[in-house]
C-alpha cells in the first residue's frame, strides 16, 4: 500500500536519477519537481559495489550506498587536513580548542599526541574507522604505523565522505538543493509532506526541509532541531503558528519515516507508523501561496541547510487519511 501511496504524490523525489546541476524527481515527469543542485567542488561517494568513487563533476549530486541502499547524500563543507590521504604519513597539525574527527581505511594504527592523546586502530582493508575528540590549542601529531589509507582529519564532530589530498589540504564544498515545485503541485490549504531521512550526526544543529513561497509569512517545515534526536514540524499562516509538533526518536542518524499533514483544524504528525501528535484547531493558508521546496530555511541557501541522507521525499496535494499515513510511514 505504501508504494501505491507514493504514486499519488504530486512531487516525488527518490535517489534514482540526476543530471549536472539537478536532482531529478520521479514525479512530475515534466521537470517541475526537479531540485536545482550545486556544490562547486569534486566529492566522493560509496558506490553500489561498496567502493569509494570520486565524482569530479563539481555540481553532480551523489547517490551514496554506505548503508547498502542508495540515498541522496547532502553534506556541509569540510576540509581534509591530512596532506597525503591515500597513503598516510606521520604529520603534525595546528589545532584550536575544538572538536576534530579522524578517519581511515585499513589495518594500521594512528597514535595521537600533543593536543590530544589516544589511538585509532584499523579493523580491515575495506573498513572505515573513525574517532572524534576535543583538542586543546597547539599541535596535534598523528603517528602512522601499518596500513592506513584514505585518511582524513576534519574540524567536525563526525566523519564526512572521503576528501582526497595529494600534498596539500583539500576542501569539499557544501551540497545545496533548492527550488523544486510550484503552486500547481503544492496545495497551501491541505496536503502532506513526507520524508524518509537520516541525519549525518546527532550534533544539535538545525537541518530543515521547507515548503514556502520564499518568505517567512507562509511556510511549513520538517527538521532535525537543536535537541538531541528530535524532529520538529511547523505550519505558519501570515506569520502566526497554526501547528507546531515535536517528537524524539531513538536515533536520528538512522532512517526515519516522517509525514506532516495540514488541513483546516486537522494537523497531525506521523513517525515510523505512529501518530505522535495532532491538533484539531488551526487555520490554513487560503490561497495558492506555497510554491517551492528547499533543503534549507526559506530565507537563504546558507541557513539551516539540510545535511543528511534522503531515500524519499514526497508532497501530496490532499490530506491523507490516518490509515494512509500509518501505512506510508511504517518502517
Amino acid at each position: 500500500m505504501a508504494d501505491n501511496l507514493l504514486d499519488k504524490a504530486s512531487i516525488l523525489l527518490t535517489p534514482t536519477a540526476y543530471d549536472n546541476g539537478s536532482m531529478l524527481s520521479v514525479k512530475p515527469e515534466n521537470g517541475d519537481g526537479d531540485f536545482t543542485f550545486s556544490r562547486g567542488s569534486a566529492a566522493t561517494r560509496v558506490n553500489a559495489q561498496g567502493l569509494v568513487e570520486e565524482i569530479t563533476d563539481t555540481d553532480l549530486p551523489r547517490i551514496d550506498y554506505t548503508d547498502g541502499c542508495g540515498s541522496w547524500l547532502l553534506e556541509p563543507q569540510s576540509t581534509n587536513l591530512y596532506l597525503n590521504s591515500d597513503t598516510l604519513a606521520t604529520q603534525s597539525n595546528a589545532t584550536s580548542a575544538s572538536t576534530y574527527t579522524v578517519s581511515f581505511y585499513g589495518t594500521g594504527t594512528i597514535t595521537f599526541s600533543g593536543t590530544h592523546t589516544g589511538t585509532l586502530v584499523g579493523t580491515g582493508a575495506n573498513d572505515r574507522v573513525s574517532a572524534t575528540f576535543t583538542t586543546t590549542s597547539g599541535t596535534l601529531t598523528s603517528t602512522i604505523s601499518g596500513d592506513c589509507t584514505k585518511g582524513q582529519l576534519e574540524n567536525l564532530s563526525y566523519a564526512t565522505s572521503y576528501i582526497p589530498t595529494n600534498g596539500a589540504i583539500a576542501t569539499r564544498l557544501a551540497d545545496v538543493a533548492t527550488n523544486s515545485g510550484n503552486s500547481t503541485l503544492i496545495n497551501s490549504t491541505e496536503g502532506v509532506l513526507y520524508a524518509e531521512i537520516a541525519a549525518l550526526a546527532n550534533d544539535g544543529t538545525v537541518r530543515a526541509i521547507y515548503i514556502s513561497n520564499g518568505t517567512a509569512s507562509n511556510r511549513l517545515w520538517v527538521e532535525f532541531d537543536s535537541v538531541a534526536n528530535r524532529f520538529e514540524t511547523r505550519y505558519i499562516v501570515n506569520g502566526i503558528t497554526s501547528a507546531n509538533f515535536f517528537h524524539i526518536v531513538s536515533e536520528i542518524t538512522n532512517f526515519n519515516k516522517i509525514a506532516f499533514k495540514w488541513k483546516e483544524n486537522d494537523f497531525s504528525l506521523y513517525v515510523n507508523g505512529i501518530e505522535v501528535a495532532n491538533d484539531t484547531s488551526g487555520s490554513v493558508i487560503n490561497a495558492d501561496t506555497l510554491n517551492r521546496i528547499d533543503f534549507h530555511n526559506q530565507s537563504s541557501a546558507s541557513v539551516q541547510n539540510f545535511y543528511g541522507k534522503v531515500k524519499a521525499l514526497a508532497v501530496y496535494k490532499e490530506a491523507l487519511t490516518d490509515a494512509q499515513l500509518q501505512s506510508l510511514t511504517t518502517i
